[in-house]
């Protein structure tokens, strides 16, 4: 009681108990310091001190005595057989461990199941063990996998991605699956399993499970949405980042921090942005997000948070966010309005026009005067290169000029087409670019770059940084070494952004462009756009088809001429059918999505439609008022698989057509009138929401 603070006749129980068992820990670590053996577990320990708890510890134990109680106190203990055997080789070879204490330490890891925990060795005992943690520098890994299992196990996983993507380009699989919601749940156990599974179990249920219920974006028959960015170089990238941990400051890894900046500047000099969204400006510059959707939600913050700052010095009173009002145009993506809902704040989209389909800038003016009128605060406008619905694009100049004068934030969308601006001629579109506070682009679109990755550069960064900074900005992050570059400051790229830690992306971007080159990746982006036009002169020769939209980068929008019926090609071609948000009637939206695309897809894609063209055009050309069928033509329409596609189908062929149901067949529907076509499409109508609410009572 020497080193005990207090009085020991006026202390509590508890401080006796508490300084008592504070010994009794001391102990256990000197004794497993003269042991030469260091047992990194919490559990060990506090078995130990309850076994001292029982033995006296009035004179310091000997090394024999101590292996001799602990055998004794272990030999108690019954061993769980059926836990996995802890690998003792490594342990039997050392010299200077007795077998008792080997032994002892088996048993009792074997029945407490450690099979994951970590056994430390060293030749020096080790001079300090606070909290009873790891204080040895060499390990031994008790792991369900090691570096051997790993690289067995790698290499097996290499080549399946590669069987799996050339399956793909053998058409050997369908584009889209065939499954109900909740499949997956029907097939896989509900509970985690207690026991380590074997690694050709998990790539066998990943073969028969997973696959069958995947979108297939690389199939040669999947052209809905956008590009997907899935190329090998890239995959090996994003593999190699899982290995190298996360970062947020400087200092917790350099290496992803400079990568990072250093490849946003590679990518402004191959799109040719303006030399102040570069990070070595020290003026703006660039970070890596998650998606586009991140992306718009970030520069909104930081357009929020500049419109309250300027404001506070004005209003004596705090201004209520919900007054804030952003802009943009009918045709934005609905991340805008994610962001808007997150924020606080109001949006307002604002039509555009029939030509270009493009936001009109004279109603942003007149919307930003009417809501200043009604005591409303505009600080934010989202422009938009390559929407969704039909890759329009925005007049930066013009929305630019208005942002300008009225003192707003200028975001540009271009999450799809600023890929194509690593080709010199779509870099007109930039035309007004040094009026934009902040600009995003998805790499994993066009620029073959697995997601996620998305790139967002801001004009000032020190008005994007206030609205995220937390605690000290960083100051040398190492002691007294000078920065190799003036201009470049220590980036702390948990500013930048809403999370704190950040993965390692930039590796896998690193490897694209170094392995593709600038050249490769313009050969890339021109072959889709050549193959995108390909697919729209051969459509418009058959004569009932128009385009919905003016065909830009690697993105077709066409309409039937006459009829209604395209909603239901949707099913037998892996296309997009878009609601009328851009055109008069529902249009199919056919897209380029995988990286090796060839002219033999398109003809395919050509040959289905109007395979199937044929087939709908007899059945709907009469019906004036058939444009209340499209949801019965769509949910009768069978889905198309590969072999169909396959097929050649000429116009006017006598190539016998797949028989539809029966209450689709011809004479359902020639010879009647409209007001009895009308009655018989609602009859059909209600029979097939009636069979559709069967099938959902017999799915339950």
């Amino acid at each position: 009681g020497a080193e005990f603070p207090v009085n020991a006749a006026a202390a509590s129980g508890e401080q006796l108990a508490r300084h008592r068992l504070h010994l009794q820990q001391a102990a256990v670590v000197q004794l497993l310091e003269k042991l030469d053996t260091v047992i990194i577990t919490r559990h060990l320990v506090a078995e130990c001190v309850r076994h001292y708890h029982r033995v006296s510890l009035r004179k310091e134990p000997t090394v024999s005595e101590s292996c001799k109680r602990l055998s004794l106190f272990t030999d108690s203990l019954e061993p769980d057989r059926s836990a996995r055997r802890v690998r003792r080789n490594s342990l039997l070879g050392r010299s200077s461990i007795s077998s008792s204490v080997v032994s002892l330490r088996s048993r009792w890891l074997r029945r407490n199941g450690f099979v994951a925990d970590r056994v430390l060795l060293d030749n020096e005992p080790s001079e300090r063990c606070e909290s009873f943690g790891f204080c040895s520098s060499r390990e031994l890994q008790l792991d369900a996998m090691d570096a051997a299992e790993f690289r067995r196990c790698g290499k097996q996983l290499i080549d399946f991605i590669a069987d799996y993507i050339e399956s793909l380009n053998g058409n050997r699989r369908e584009a889209m699956p065939r499954v109900l919601p909740g499949y997956l749940r029907q097939r896989l156990p509900l509970r985690p399993p207690d026991q380590p599974e074997t690694w050709e179990r998990v790539m066998s249920d990943v073969e028969e499970h997973i696959l069958s219920g995947t979108a297939h974006w690389l199939h040669p028959d999947f052209n809905a949405y956008f590009p997907i960015g899935i190329s090998y170089a890239s995959v090996l990238g994003d593999l190699l980042s899982s290995s190298f941990g996360v970062g947020f400051t400087w200092r917790s890894n350099p290496a992803l921090t400079e990568l990072e900046r250093l490849m946003l500047d590679w990518l402004a000099e191959m799109m040719g942005m303006p030399a102040h969204f570069r990070n070595d400006s020290g003026i703006g510059g660039g970070a890596l997000q998650g998606s586009a959707s991140d992306c718009v939600l970030v520069s909104m913050l930081a357009a929020r948070k500049e419109k309250l700052t300027q404001l506070i010095g004005k209003d004596a009173e705090p201004l209520p966010v919900s007054r804030l009002v952003a802009y943009c145009s009918q045709l934005a993506h609905p991340c805008v309005d994610k962001a808007a809902v997150i924020c606080g704040v109001r949006l307002r989209r604002l039509g555009y026009d029939d030509e270009n389909l493009a936001l009109r800038c004279d109603l942003l003016e007149s919307a930003v005067l009417e809501d200043r009128q009604l005591g409303l605060v505009p600080f934010y406008v989202c422009a938009v290169l390559g929407t969704t619905a039909c890759a329009s694009c925005d007049n930066l100049s013009d929305v630019g000029a208005v942002c300008h004068r009225e003192q707003l934030w200028c975001h540009v969308d271009a999450a799809y087409s600023g890929g194509a601006l690593v080709c010199p001629e779509f870099r007109p579109l930039l035309q007004g670019i040094e009026l934009v506070d902040s600009f995003n682009f998805n790499p994993s679109k066009w620029l073959l770059c697995t997601f996620d990755a998305s790139v967002l550069w801001v004009k000032s960064q020190s008005k994007l940084k206030d609205a995220f900074v937390s605690g000290p900005r960083a100051s040398i992050p190492v002691d007294d070494a000078p920065i190799s570059n003036p201009l470049e400051q220590i980036c702390d790229l948990k500013d930048w952004g809403i999370p704190l830690s950040r993965r390692f992306r930039s590796l896998k971007l690193w490897f694209v462009i170094r392995l593709y080159g600038v050249e490769g990746l313009q050969r890339h982006i021109r072959l889709h756009c050549r193959l995108a036009q390909s697919f729209e002169s051969q459509l418009l020769k058959d004569g009932r088809f128009q385009l919905a939209a003016k065909t830009r980068f690697s993105l077709v929008t066409v309409t039937p001429s006459a009829g209604c019926w395209c909603a239901g090609l949707t099913n037998h071609v892996t296309c997009t059918s878009c609601p009328p948000a851009c055109a008069t009637a529902t249009f199919i939206r056919y897209a380029i999505v995988r990286e090796r695309a060839v002219e033999a897809d398109v003809n395919r894609a050509i040959r289905v439609i109007l395979k199937h063209a044929d087939q709908l055009d007899g059945k709907f050309s009469n019906a004036a008022s058939i444009a209340s069928a499209i949801p019965i033509a769509t949910a009768v329409a069978t889905s198309g698989n590969a072999e169909d596609a396959e097929e050649p189908v000429e116009l006017n062929s006598s190539v016998p057509i797949r028989k539809e149901p029966s209450y689709m067949s011809d004479d359902l529907i020639v010879g009647l009138s409209e007001d009895q076509l009308q009655e018989k499409f609602r009859q059909m109508s209600r029979e097939f929401h009636r069979e559709r609410r069967s099938l959902r009572r017999l799915d339950k």
